[in-house]
Formats: structure tokens, C-alpha cells, sequence
């Protein structure tokens, strides 16, 4: 006990609880944000594989139905979020990353992680750009956020096949248009 009042420090209070969601092993962590996931979430998802994604992004439990509602429903979102400075990408560029991506993902026929992840540097490598160039318009067809909790590989490889050629061609439409 000491003289000064005691202060309530919500920065600090948030900065313990990530350090004990990420330090919990993963099938604990699942079991616990499973039912935050599945407030959004409502398709046939591996919540397994999306808490895999959260973990290591999650500072409250709350935050995870923001997070993960693309999942579901690709959301309206603005042209605009194809273009990243960083990863040099623009409207007319990402046009261009989409479709070259969309035929080389249509023709994968083994639909993982590492298969995703091996065509999507593959592609990058023969369009002599960076890897950030391809995987920008990606991501962004894919989700429809600028903030994911994983990157274009592990998304596609959650939302399907089917599912990541549909939005990426409804990206490139998009793009189409403008």
C-alpha cells in the first residue's frame, strides 16, 4: 500500500492478456477462441486453422469477430486498398497480379499451404517482382481488409480453392471497371 491512488492501466492490463494467449499451447487456445470465432464465422471453416492464424495477432478474445468476419462474406470494400506503396502495387498492377494469379491457383491440384505458398513465389519470380507485388492483390481480393490476422497464403488456403477463385476473380472485376 502506498500513498499515490491506484491507476487502472487498460495498455497494460491488454499487453499481459496477449502475453497469455500466445504462451497458451494451441488446442487451448482454440478451445477458447473458438466460440469468438464462430460469432462470425458461420461456414464450413477450420476455426483449428484460423485460431492457428489469431494467436500470435490476438491481444483480447473479443477483438477475434472483426478479425475473421471475411471469412464468411467478403465485405464492400474500396479500390483504394490495392494500392500500397511499400509493396508498389496500384490499381493497374494489381490488375495484372490478378490475372496471372487466378490461372496459376486455378491450376494447382494440390491445395495447401506449401502448394499455395510455391506457386504464388513461382509466379512472383517469373513476372520478375517482389514477392510483396503479387501477394498485396492477393490478400486484398481475398479478404477485402488491409489488416488480416494472416497473410495471402494461409487465407487461400483456409477459404478453399473455389472460394479464392471467386474472389479473386471478383477482384479483378473491381479492378476492371475503374
Amino acid at each position: 500500500i502506498s500513498k499515490s491512488p491506484a491507476i487502472f492501466d487498460r495498455v497494460k492490463l491488454d499487453h499481459f492478456n496477449a502475453v497469455y494467449l500466445r504462451n497458451l499451447p494451441a488446442d487451448k487456445f482454440h478451445e477458447v477462441a473458438e466460440p469468438y470465432i464462430r460469432q462470425s464465422v458461420k461456414g464450413d471453416f477450420d476455426t483449428a486453422a484460423i485460431a492457428a492464424l489469431l494467436q500470435a495477432r490476438c491481444e483480447r478474445l473479443t477483438d477475434i469477430p472483426e478479425k475473421v468476419d471475411f471469412f464468411d462474406a467478403l465485405s464492400a470494400f474500396d479500390v483504394e486498398c490495392f494500392t500500397n506503396k511499400k509493396s508498389k502495387t496500384n490499381s493497374e498492377v494489381s490488375l495484372k497480379m490478378l490475372q496471372t494469379a487466378v490461372p496459376a491457383l486455378d491450376a494447382l491440384s494440390d491445395w495447401t499451404g506449401d502448394g499455395i505458398h510455391d506457386t504464388l513465389i513461382d509466379l512472383a519470380a517469373k513476372l520478375e517482382v517482389k514477392n510483396a507485388t503479387l501477394m498485396w492483390p492477393v490478400r486484398i481480393a481475398a479478404a477485402g481488409k488491409l489488416v488480416t490476422p494472416g497473410g495471402a497464403v494461409e487465407i487461400c488456403h483456409i477459404l478453399g480453392k473455389d472460394e479464392t477463385i471467386r474472389r479473386l476473380k471478383a477482384g479483378m472485376s473491381m479492378l476492371s471497371v475503374c
